[in-house]
């Protein structure tokens, strides 16, 4: 059985085979033969489903969870290699060891029964033996698969927490960080959009800090809805949001911050929080063909914009160029609010913190 917890990697609730018997599912028309590989397994302590055909297969298959199967070749109904394709072609059954048997069994049709699917084939259930090293092999095979499927789940969920902010689901800082200097290392131009909620801090001081995360929240859904599937937007740290916009040259990434920017003005109050959210935007561009520039010194060009963004009077948007040159681009006139950023002060400071707005 697997869970999915949102935002999170797929994780199995079923313990490993190793803290279990193993369980086999049988498909054998032949009485004699079901109650030969019965007590054989048995004896090895294995949990044994038997039927005589292979039409209730797919159901009891979803019901026992087998770690293998065993399927006779000759079936009343269908042939076992019709049979090991269908089991194949399902989700669960890609990962699940089949063995074909099939006594007497030439050499073609163990060829055409590995071509089918199955993971082995016994042409000779006299050699009991062989087929009891066969049937642990697999099961050993399996209990390995799903170790390593356990430890991959584990190493994503750690990723994911590592990198995921954990009250907006967007990246965070550090997660962020890291594409910039991939983008820089690449050599590929884009835009870097940093953002800040205007008087955060009165929204939580008068609202409540609930209230101020609900608003996070609904920032970063209106932020990532409006960005292409290409580009990042992250959480970097308080109120504050970072956007990563692929190809963007200077127009373009004015242009696309001047739409977050309005975007965030007209979305939908949050319940019981502040009527109306602006956001101040410091956009630049990384241009390669233009200049050889650290991802720090370009974070703290498009920070200095964002600065330019606050003192000039609130949401509104403030375009620095690779030379040093900033352009501003006017929202509308109410939209103009007095005051002074405090945080994202240029001088020498400590790193970014949830700033006065």
């Amino acid at each position: 059985m697997t869970v999915r917890v949102p935002g999170r990697p797929l994780m199995s609730t079923a313990p490993p085979i190793v803290e279990r018997a193993g369980r086999v599912l049988v498909v054998e028309p032949s009485s004699i033969r079901r109650e030969l590989l019965r007590g054989l397994l048995a004896q090895d302590g294995y949990e044994c489903v038997m039927l005589e055909d292979g039409d209730d297969l797919l159901r009891l298959y979803s019901e026992f969870q087998p770690d293998l199967l065993l399927i006779a070749v000759e079936l009343p109904s269908a042939s076992g290699l019709e049979l090991c394709g269908d089991v194949r072609a399902t989700d669960p059954g890609r990962h699940v060891p089949t063995i074909l048997v099939s006594d007497g069994a030439d050499e073609r049709a163990a060829a055409a029964g590995l071509l089918a699917g199955a993971d082995d084939f016994i042409s000779d259930l006299g050699r009991l033996q062989e087929l009891r090293a066969r049937v642990h092999v697999q099961l050993r095979n399996k209990r390995l698969s799903d170790t390593l499927q356990r430890v991959r789940n584990e190493r994503d969920l750690l990723r994911h927490d590592v990198q995921i902010d954990a009250l907006t689901s967007l990246l965070n800082r550090r997660a962020l960080e890291t594409a910039v200097g991939e983008r820089c290392a690449a050599r590929e131009r884009f835009g870097v959009l940093f953002m800040d909620l205007d008087h955060f801090k009165q929204i939580n001081d008068r609202f409540g800090h609930d209230t101020g995360d609900r608003v996070l929240i609904a920032v970063a859904h209106v932020l990532r809805s409006a960005l292409r599937p290409g580009d990042i937007v992250a959480r970097y740290g308080g109120e504050e949001f970072v956007a990563l916009i692929a190809g963007a040259g200077p127009e373009s990434a004015r242009l696309v911050a001047e739409r977050l920017r309005c975007n965030v003005e007209e979305m939908e109050a949050v319940s019981r929080g502040p009527g109306r959210i602006t956001l101040s935007v410091g956009a630049t561009v990384f241009d390669p063909q233009r200049l050889v520039e650290a991802p720090v010194d370009l974070l703290r060009r498009a920070d200095v914009a964002l600065y330019a963004a606050k003192r000039g009077g609130r949401n509104r948007v403030v375009l620095s160029s690779p030379d040093g040159a900033s352009a501003e681009l006017e929202p509308p006139s109410s939209g103009t609010e007095p005051g002074n950023r405090h945080s994202m002060d240029p001088r020498p400071r400590g790193g970014h913190g949830v700033s006065s707005g």
